[in-house]
């Protein structure tokens, strides 16, 4: 399945992603996937070696940062943070 993503981040979003070399994400294509409603990435960069998904926390009613992780060949989001710096500190 392919995802088509958003690529509008804020200047103090941009500015983090910039000073942690993360590429920026306009799509990306998963074989199999294990999400939820509320978990189909809206924005999505790579960092280091993780790619990260912004995903709607149904529980907060607000989006949040999450990890893409595989498990047994099928593509799921786990380790949740509710900011870029928290995610940072997290990894």
């Amino acid at each position: 399945m392919k995802f088509i993503l958003n690529t509008d981040y804020s200047e103090e979003e941009l500015k983090w992603l910039k000073e942690n070399n993360c590429k920026i994400l306009s799509e990306i294509k998963l074989s199999r996937t294990n999400f939820s409603e509320n978990e189909v990435p809206r924005r999505m960069f790579k960092y280091g070696g993780a790619y990260i998904g912004e995903v709607f926390d149904d529980e907060y009613n607000e989006f949040i940062w999450a990890v893409l992780s595989k498990w047994k060949k099928v593509w799921h989001f786990c380790d949740y943070y509710d900011s870029l710096d928290s995610l940072e500190q997290g990894l």
